[in-house]
């Protein structure tokens, strides 16, 4: 089911070099880019040890396995929502729908909410990607063909865009507090704000490309466990604890590099 490593992920820019970069805002700093890099590499390492068992990080992700599975079955649990597509519910309406569900779950409101947010943005993102590929007038341009008939090719791609949007928001998040941890003063922080905003493209792109660890064991995962109903928390955090530990192991490699 994917538990094989693929290799080392090409890298379009470092992590290391990113940082870099950022340290110009930062001048004067002593040893700046190598504290924020492995700092910030550190702390999400931390975070994705822990977020596996977090009840709103399994609600927020096992409300997207529930919306590509809504013709299932339920079986209980964090994947169990019952959505009816059939109304053909707007984008905003299911996101809202999704925010109910992980406030119901929530253990660490940090997890949560940062869960939340890339659940968000997944939804957002898939329904961009699918409304485009028909045509403009073409009334099948609804939530049931958006989100129906999903199998494991397509559940990587939803699977892979939450990982990542997490990963950024994370990436993003602690390379903040750590550089405010570092700037001699406000005047410093500022300037790194700026950069960090001119820098997001290149953050976006290496959170990307990091979660493709986790496509295969994705694809495999669905196929096996959401065929005939929803899977259960057990299975749901089981694949959780796997494809976090897939990341936690390429940003430690990431870290050596």
């Amino acid at each position: 089911m994917g538990h094989e490593r693929v290799g080392i992920l090409p890298r379009r820019k470092p992590w290391h070099d990113i940082v870099a970069e950022l340290r110009l805002a930062l001048e004067g700093i002593p040893s700046a880019t190598a504290i924020l890099a492995a700092d910030t590499l550190q702390q999400v390492r931390d975070r994705y040890q822990r977020l596996p068992e977090d009840s709103g990080v399994q609600a927020a992700f096992g409300y997207l396995v529930a919306l590509a599975s809504s013709d299932l079955p339920n079986s209980g649990g964090y994947a169990s929502a019952d959505i009816d597509l059939s109304k053909n519910p707007s984008p905003l309406r299911i996101t809202s729908d999704l925010a109910k569900k992980v406030e119901r779950h929530i253990g660490s409101p940090e997890y949560a909410e940062l869960a939340c947010r890339a659940a968000a943005d997944t939804i957002a993102g898939w329904t961009r990607q699918n409304s485009r590929q028909q045509c403009l007038f073409d009334d099948r341009a609804n939530a049931e063909n958006i989100w129906g008939n999903i199998d494991g090719r397509k559940f990587c791609d939803i699977s892979r865009t939450f990982f990542s949007k997490l990963t950024e928001r994370y990436l993003r998040y602690f390379i903040e507090r750590s550089a405010s941890a570092e700037a001699p003063s406000m005047e410093a922080r500022e300037l790194f704000g700026e950069a960090l905003s001119e820098h997001m493209s290149d953050i976006s792109r290496h959170a990307f490309e990091t979660s493709k660890i986790t496509q295969s064991f994705a694809a495999g995962w669905f196929n096996k466990h959401v065929s005939e109903c929803k899977p259960t928390d057990a299975q749901l955090s089981n694949f959780l604890a796997i494809a976090f530990g897939k990341l936690e192991e390429e940003l430690l490699r990431e870290g050596r590099s």
